[in-house]
């Protein structure tokens, strides 16, 4: 078999450099937009028009977030199987907090404008939004 003829010398990142842009590009802002604004909802007594739905199916790595259509409503995620989510309206995610654990079929609603969910395996979510 023939050796490939491009080769491409990688250039080494200073790490101090790769370190301040890391901690830029954290979410400072969305955290601070977010606090204190949301909360959870009860799903027992909830009544209203459905505006939106929305299925997704979640990878392994990195977060999803879903942002609202509409203002003042209420967003409704289920777990629709293949592995337990991890959902909040802040971005503070992490897998194993049973707070924010959903298991399969369980239902958790948010007054909302965002959605931030995790999961260590690849489940579908369905999120409802209703106003």
């Amino acid at each position: 078999m023939a050796e490939t003829t491009n080769k491409r010398k990688r250039a080494a990142a200073a790490p101090k450099a790769l370190a301040a842009a890391k901690e830029e590009a954290k979410p400072k802002v969305v955290a601070e937009l977010h606090k204190g604004e949301n909360e959870t909802v009860s799903l027992d007594d909830l009544e209203g028009e459905v505006v939106a739905e929305f299925t997704q199916q979640l990878s392994i790595t990195g977060q999803f977030i879903y942002n609202a259509q509409e203002e003042d409503t209420t967003l409704i995620v289920e777990n629709l199987g293949f592995g337990d989510i991890y959902v909040s309206d802040k971005p503070n995610l992490q897998v194993g907090n049973e707070e924010q654990r959903l298991l399969f079929k369980e239902q958790k609603g948010f007054k909302a404008r965002k959605l931030f969910m995790i999961s260590s395996s690849q489940p579908v979510a369905s999120i409802i939004e209703i106003k």
